[in-house]
């Protein structure tokens, strides 16, 4: 996966996300029931099914990598090894710090705007059904099923009383 479409992914609140890739192929011999009618956007501990349209609009949107994405990633890791430059000694530069701290919200600013618009593109160009399962997810993950099936519950057991010592 692309490093700007993870960082788009990870803030998006969807940890282990990825695009649904084509799966590769299989021997003949194993059978596999067949594919669903959407295939999902993200796949990980949260899915987003979309339909066959929705996810090759998704991998086009998303899919391309966004260079200026890669580049403030950059930017910022510099940023923060030049922090600890700053701090890490006797007399600390705080007119130097608070450049380096401006310089971070510029970066931060632009890297949340360019996220953003690229969500917005995503949500303008879906149809409106993948459109409502994607902002269903990004408004409410915790609601939305888990890609694999949940695991039976367990019955509570009362908790085993320790023996009294006499």
């Amino acid at each position: 996966m692309k490093p700007g479409l993870t960082l788009l992914l990870l803030s998006l609140g969807l940890p282990g996300a990825a695009i649904a890739a084509p799966s590769p192929a299989t021997p003949a011999a194993v059978a596999k029931p067949a594919a669903p009618a959407s295939a999902p956007l993200m796949q990980g501990k949260r899915s987003i099914p979309l339909s066959a349209e929705g996810n090759a609009i998704a991998k086009q949107i998303i899919g391309t990598p966004d260079p200026r994405m890669a580049e403030i990633g950059a930017e910022m890791k510099t940023i923060r090894e030049q922090k600890l430059q700053v701090i890490n000694v006797a007399n600390v530069d705080l007119d130097k710090l608070e450049q380096l701290f401006r310089r971070e919200e510029v970066l931060q600013a632009e890297f949340v705007k360019r996220q953003n618009d690229r969500l917005l593109s995503l949500l303008r160009a879906l149809p409106a059904a993948d459109k409502m399962a994607l902002l269903q997810n990004l408004t409410n993950p915790a609601k939305m099923p888990a890609s694999s099936p949940a695991a039976p519950a367990k019955p509570a057991t009362p908790a085993a009383k320790p023996a009294k010592a006499n």
